[in-house]
């Protein structure tokens, strides 16, 4: 068991032991009074019996270990009987997360933005600031702060979407602080992540645009790039660069998408969707080019520097077309907005590897050709309106057609004259 040893001189405590091994430790307490070394040594006695047995930790050792001061954590963690103490200093706890995640499961780009937002964090509350002193306060401060930043011209320096995102990836490493039993409890929960649509940044990219832009690409990978985005629907670069010869399926007229976003869901590494005419001409004109050599169907643009937003950017434009706000997300959106006009929602879904909830929120747009339809379905009703108005008035009341018979049949539903 474990003894309390004290140096008069010096005034200072000390808790021996012999661990399990059969070696002689000690825990250096410093000057504490005959109670406090009590209470250590009755909970290292604890521990010892812990690891003897390979056991849970008593629940009130538990909540003791959450309650001591770091320097004594640690100094019983050098001991060899519990783990060491994740840091508890801001910067330092979310490097040793972001790069534990970056080796495990995490894509560059997710860690891109989770660095993009650590920033903010330690720029806010400081490198070296403790993160169990964050308050629910500081939290909602944190989200404040953002919310106030300004541009040159006066304009918010983050959109909603944009602010709603970083509250979310700050959530993530509150909990994974949670976890870790760093902090007791994530202070961000309480704070608003609404990450609401921003309507001014959706955009319908017409057949006709989009044409002109592979007519403009300076060569074929470009306009199978821009084909595969547009009437494929897939993610750029990820799902873009990822096709293979060997994933398109010929004679089955469909092809295989692998989707690294959307990998850690059990069975949503990949997906299967139709090849299109629109895409297969590209496709097509492709494989006669390359002669179908195995391997990826885009082999130019795939270093990790390789921006493909700024050169399709400049392909709107010598196309003498403007800039839509999101180059590649608006075609995968225009896609599953017009595919949803002759195909149900779930089978859209599943081709493009989203959900309805996310289809709702982040793709599916009103177009002007909506509107248009909606004109033509008014005008038709009151022009089929004012004709039984006019048999009425020739044949009398309850001569003419069905008013109700009329309406069904301008909707498209035959001749039911249900009331």
């Amino acid at each position: 068991m474990a003894s309390i040893s004290h140096n008069r001189k010096n005034g200072r405590r000390q808790i021996q032991f012999r661990d399990t091994d059969g070696s002689r430790k000690t825990i250096r307490l410093g000057k504490v009074s005959r109670k406090a070394a009590e209470i250590v040594k009755t909970q290292v006695e604890h521990l010892i019996a812990s690891k003897a047995l390979s056991s849970p930790l008593k629940p009130q050792t538990s909540e003791w270990l959450k309650t001591i001061d770091l320097v004594l954590y640690s100094r019983i963690a050098a001991v060899g009987l519990i783990e060491g103490r994740k840091s508890a200093l801001l910067g330092e706890y979310l490097s040793d997360y972001i790069s534990k995640r970056s080796r495990s499961d995490a894509k560059p780009l997710t860690v891109k933005k989770w660095n993009t937002t650590k920033k903010l964090l330690t720029k806010f509350y400081g490198e070296s600031r403790d993160i169990r002193t964050i308050t629910a306060g500081d939290a909602k401060d944190f989200r404040l702060r953002l919310m106030a930043q300004r541009k040159n011209d006066g304009s918010p320096k983050y959109r909603a979407s944009t602010l709603g995102k970083h509250i979310e990836i700050v959530k993530l490493f509150f909990a994974a602080a949670a976890d870790d039993e760093v902090v007791e409890k994530n202070v961000f929960n309480g704070v608003e992540s609404s990450k609401a649509t921003d309507e001014s940044r959706e955009y319908f990219v017409t057949r006709d645009e989009i044409a002109r832009c592979i007519k403009a690409a300076p060569d074929w990978q470009w306009q199978t790039i821009i084909a595969l985005c547009r009437y494929g629907g897939l993610r750029c670069p990820s799902e873009v660069l990822l096709l293979k010869w060997d994933d398109i399926l010929w004679h089955e007229d469909r092809f295989i998408v692998h989707s690294p976003k959307t990998e850690h869901h059990q069975g949503k590494d990949k997906r299967v969707v139709p090849l299109f005419p629109e895409l297969r001409k590209e496709l097509d004109e492709a494989f006669a080019i390359t002669g179908g050599v195995p391997g990826p169907v885009i082999t130019r643009y795939r270093d990790a520097d390789a921006n493909l937003r700024t050169t399709f950017g400049k392909i709107i434009n010598r196309a003498g077309l403007s800039r839509w706000p999101k180059l590649f997300q608006n075609l995968r959106a225009s896609r599953q907005t017009e595919l949803e006009e002759s195909f149900p929602t779930h089978v859209v879904c599943k081709w493009m590897g989203n959900s309805l909830q996310v289809a709702r929120k982040h793709y599916l747009q009103t177009t002007e050709d909506h509107f248009k339809k909606a004109t033509q379905k008014a005008t038709q009703l009151s022009a089929a309106l004012a004709r039984h108005a006019s048999h009425e008035g020739a044949f009398g009341p309850g001569k003419g057609r069905s008013p109700v018979k009329t309406l069904v049949e301008i909707s498209g539903g035959g001749t039911r004259t249900d009331q």
